[in-house]
């Protein structure tokens, strides 16, 4: 059965062990958030809610307290109640007693009120002796203990009229069975409701009288649209008014959604922040795992490095010293191989002594005025007799005119046969190199062209890294350290210069090592 990569089961558990949780107490977040903030909305709801309740009440109250009045005084007349009342009850337009039909017995207006005009008391007698049924409902009332006050007659009344009946019931009476006021909605509104309003407005709510059909309110404690009072509730006495309330500069929708929004940015980053870390995670791990791999590679390539130029040389030698080859002519060839492969062998133990200092940061650089054109001869004169033997005839230009560097000899020389050897081993039936010194826009460039099997895109940023291996391919095939590329551009870096790659597929690789102006010296 196919089992899945290391990566892939990394990545699984990293989602089972922190993204799934982090899924998971999200949900529950939001969804404790909205059930949060619908409860945070349903109890401002409800104390604004009593607040007009409150006001309502009062209103209520004052009504009540003049019924109050009445009831203790109805042996007098209206004329003589009405002074009683307080100051409040200008609001009253006239008080009436009436019998247990509503007829009306008894009728005062209040003093200076010239909106009651005699039309108006034939029009209040035509509607209360429409209303005996209303009448006879509030005495049962009071004989059952409570009385009660009620509006009546409103749409009939107020077709032609602002004003409000408002009638009750008295109790003990022989004639006179009912009293009533008729109310000026305005003046109440404006004289008991309004102070009642600015009282408990405070300095925390916005509340005002609505009128039907009117999008400014009849009086309000603050500048406000009637739209902006989106809380509202029926005026007790008034049924063509309602009382709006909402908080000051904010409203609690505003609130509950700054809140809400808040809230959900937070849950947003937190797991923005939760998913960014088990990505670094995923990458660490992973990079670690891909070192570790690498790392064992490098051991057994490392092994067969070792192993065959030491075969070799173990073979011929005693092959010589057994005395077995006759002809001098072979035996030349031999010492040549057994010479050949320790050089070989002396380069891969000098890579890895290089690199072990590298990586312990004990690798020390030499700068002196340093001739590229001279290091570059003296590599290829070391090497002739082994690129002669891979068939390798290389094309060298060297530009003439060129300026000293400030550079490690030894460092560059081995940078450069590094790029050299890279060029043999991956060659394939064409055998061609290319060598050149020359000046370009940064400073002084050498380069190394091979006509091999060329490095992918994806691959020619990933070579230069410690113990990286191209996987595929010709590159794949052959054995090699991994540490090659690593080294020159270590050795780069430390001069201030830079690698730079033209690779193609099938058509070969282009070296570039390039030392910066800066390094620049004219020869002395």
């Amino acid at each position: 059965m196919k089992t899945l990569a290391k990566p892939a089961r990394l990545a699984i558990v990293l989602l089972l062990l922190v993204l799934v949780p982090a899924l998971m107490f999200t949900v529950y977040e939001l969804t404790s958030l909205s059930t949060t903030e619908q409860l945070l909305d349903e109890i401002y709801t409800r104390q604004l809610d009593a607040i007009l309740f409150s006001v309502n009440q009062h209103a209520w109250d004052v009504v009540n307290s003049w019924a109050n009045t009445v009831a203790q005084n109805v042996e007098g007349r209206p004329d003589s109640v009405l002074p009683l009342l307080g100051a409040q009850a200008s609001a009253i337009s006239a008080l009436f007693f009436a019998d247990s039909l509503g007829r009306i017995l008894h009728l005062s207006r209040t003093a200076g009120n010239s909106e009651m005009l005699p039309a108006d008391s034939v029009d209040l007698a035509g509607t209360l002796s429409r209303q005996s049924g209303h009448f006879q409902r509030l005495a049962r009332y009071v004989k059952s203990g409570y009385r009660k006050l009620e509006p009546i007659g409103a749409e009939d009344f107020r077709r032609n009229h602002q004003d409000v009946i408002v009638a009750f019931a008295l109790a003990d009476q022989q004639e006179i069975s009912a009293a009533g006021f008729v109310i000026r909605a305005d003046a109440f509104i404006r004289i008991v409701i309004a102070p009642k309003l600015l009282d408990v407005a405070g300095n925390e709510f916005v509340l005002g009288v609505l009128s039907k059909g009117n999008r400014e309110p009849v009086v309000n404690t603050s500048p406000v649209t009637a739209a902006e009072l989106k809380q509202q509730r029926a005026l007790w006495l008034f049924p063509d008014h309602s009382l709006g309330i909402r908080l000051k500069g904010t409203t609690v929708a505003d609130i509950v959604r700054e809140r809400t929004t808040q809230n959900t940015v937070l849950i947003i980053i937190l797991n923005l922040v939760v998913i960014t870390g088990a990505w670094l995670l995923y990458r660490t791990v992973r990079h670690e795992m891909e070192l570790v791999r690498l790392k064992s590679d490098f051991v057994s390539n490392v092994s067969h490095e070792l192993r065959t130029p030491l075969a070799l040389i173990r073979m011929f030698a005693e092959t010589l010293e057994m005395g077995r080859l006759r002809s001098e002519e072979k035996k030349t060839e031999y010492y040549g191989t057994i010479v050949k492969e320790s050089e070989r062998l002396t380069r891969l133990v000098n890579n890895i002594l290089d690199f072990s200092r590298m990586e312990a940061g004990k690798k020390q650089y030499t700068f002196g005025q340093t001739d590229i054109n001279t290091v570059v001869g003296s590599v290829l004169n070391t090497y002739s007799y082994h690129l002669q033997n891979h068939g390798i005839e290389p094309l060298v230009r060297l530009a003439d005119g060129l300026p000293v560097i400030t550079a490690d000899s030894e460092a560059v020389t081995e940078a450069v046969i590094n790029l050299i050897d890279n060029a043999i081993k991956y060659s394939k039936e064409e055998k061609f190199l290319r060598i050149e010194t020359k000046m370009v826009a940064s400073g002084i460039a050498v380069e190394v062209e091979d006509h091999g099997a060329g490095i992918a895109p994806e691959h020619q940023k990933k070579i230069f890294d410690t113990f990286y291996r191209v996987s595929e391919g010709l590159v794949h095939n052959t054995k090699g350290s991994g540490l090659g590329l690593s080294l020159v551009k270590h050795i780069m870096d430390a001069h201030g210069g830079k690698v730079e790659l033209d690779s193609t597929i099938g058509k070969g690789s282009t070296f570039r090592l390039v030392f910066p102006n800066k390094h620049l010296r004219k020869k002395t």
